[in-house]
């Protein structure tokens, strides 16, 4: 007979299994970003150059302009894996950080003492609302680190744990060579310096013992160690003023991009992170917060989730850490504690659980191929070579880090890297693919000899009857025009003759 603590304890277990599944298996499925892409060929191209590049290799708009690879290790990273494993090991890699990220925001949970069962749905909100980012991008790192400063952050407050403050310039140099997002780890320092420093100003004495846990002159200190370590790159100071600079500015791209744009709220994860948001408003004022910090966070976590659905992940562990932040009741864990024999099941039940829904939706290497080949321009590119075709290239914003991949030899016109494509050519390139009013005057599809078009595109059906371009190739997903010679050299101002 089953022993009530033996129970107990499968139950628990097998909570944790399904709550550590819910990220690997958002994330366990085919290669679609159209990002990846120019990531790997970046990888490639530090390999092969033995250094990262100053200045755009890869589009002809680009081409002679400042460029800043600013997730250089990343790609490095991504790189080597595909090298080693092709598709396969992309998708592990997107897997495994998902797995990392699930134990990491646990933990920041579980700082509260919840009762067991509320502990992992709290972070099951958490890891359903990181769908839209589960996906092979440097901004893994990013949502991982950040849980991390938050984690060492929240105890230097709380407990008073300030020597794992001496790990952050070291996180911070390793984040800052990965993805250009460790500058929301720094806004958590300037906040944490901010309330250490009205602390001091405003409550001195026995009420500010929060504060004076974390000497203002340490954490400043320690402040400018963190942001002087992400100077330790190759780009240097040049981080700041090329793509962090160029980002802050840009407007319209949060108009035309699909993963800049708001949360629509036509989605379940889009309201659990409402709902999140919410519950930690609340808790701050059950809690009678005075202090500075929290406040700040959640501010800052809502703006920029609600900004663009990208970073719902900062609203997301803000809010979890505010959950987190204090004990709610002195004995309320459930006794759940594991043991490295008790979570040995956990994580075997975990492998295999992954392994199975792997072998279900058939992830093999031939199948993931395929999958990018029904997604991606991939038979129409080995059209292009076989046939010798050059450009200048005309191509959609979406195909462009595909193409910067798998058709090195010609030199794209548009790709995902908005910072340096510009705000303006995206926006005319976009009107033009969708056929708005003028399209046929755009100046580089005029210039254009080569056309990878999807065929569900208007400009696509609107192609086919231009006679300055004729078309050579059709398959389900691409259609490939080229110019035609005597209509290529007439005069810019004429329009094309119908």
């Amino acid at each position: 007979m089953v022993s009530r603590e033996h129970h107990k304890t499968i139950v628990q277990s097998v909570l944790l299994v399904l709550l550590y599944l819910i990220a690997p298996a958002q994330a366990l499925l085919p290669v679609d970003d159209p990002d990846i892409w120019w990531h790997l060929r970046t990888g490639q191209w530090i390999i092969e150059n033995g250094w990262v590049p100053a200045t755009d290799p890869f589009s002809s708009y680009g081409a002679g302009r400042p460029w800043v690879a600013y997730s250089w290790l990343f790609e490095i990273l991504v790189y080597g894996l595909y090298s080693k494993l092709g598709l396969t090991g992309l998708v592990l890699f997107t897997v495994i950080g998902s797995l990392i990220i699930t134990a990491a925001l646990h933990l920041l949970v579980r700082r509260a003492s919840l009762p067991f069962t509320a502990e992992v749905a709290i972070t099951a909100v958490g890891l359903f609302c990181l769908k839209p980012v589960l996906t092979p991008r440097p901004w893994l790192f990013s949502i991982l680190f950040f849980i991390l400063v938050s984690h060492i952050v929240f105890a230097a407050r709380t407990a008073g744990n300030v020597r794992r403050l001496y790990f952050l310039p070291v996180i911070f140099l390793l984040w800052a060579n990965l993805h250009v997002q460790f500058i929301y780890g720094l806004a958590l320092l300037l906040f944490l310096s901010a309330e250490a420093l009205i602390g001091r100003l405003f409550q001195p004495g026995p009420g500010s013992a929060h504060t004076e846990s974390i000497p203002f002159g340490r954490l400043l200190t320690l402040t400018i160690l963190s942001a002087a370590a992400t100077l330790l790159t190759p780009y240097h100071i040049h981080l700041y003023y090329g793509p962090i600079r160029e980002y802050a500015v840009q407007t319209s791209v949060f108009q035309n991009i699909q993963e800049f744009h708001p949360m629509f709220f036509r989605s379940p994860e889009d309201w659990l992170v409402l709902a999140l948001a919410l519950g930690a408003t609340f808790i701050l004022g059950w809690r009678r917060e005075t202090r500075l910090f929290p406040y700040l966070l959640l501010a800052t976590g809502t703006f920029l989730a609600f900004r663009a659905r990208r970073d719902v992940w900062v609203l997301v562990v803000a809010a979890l850490a505010i959950l987190g932040e204090r004990q709610m009741t002195a004995t309320s864990q459930d006794d759940a504690t594991f043991t490295a024999r008790r979570l040995m099941p956990v994580a075997a039940g975990i492998i295999l659980s992954l392994v199975a829904l792997g072998y279900y939706r058939n992830l093999s290497e031939t199948n993931l191929t395929s999958h990018v080949a029904r997604t991606f321009p991939a038979d129409a590119v080995n059209f292009i070579k076989n046939n010798g075709e050059a450009g200048p290239l005309y191509n959609h914003l979406d195909w462009g880090g595909y193409l910067i991949w798998a058709l090195p030899e010609i030199p794209v016109g548009m790709d995902g890297r908005t910072n340096l494509q510009g705000e303006e050519r995206i926006e005319r390139s976009l009107a033009t693919w969708s056929g708005y009013a003028g399209w046929e005057v755009d100046p580089e599809l005029r210039q254009a000899r080569l056309i990878i078009a999807d065929i569900h595109r208007p400009l696509t059906f609107l192609l086919r009857t231009d006679p300055r371009f004729r078309l050579v190739y059709r398959d389900e997903v691409t259609a490939v025009f080229v110019a035609n010679r005597s209509e290529t050299h007439r005069g810019n101002d004429s329009p094309p003759r119908r």
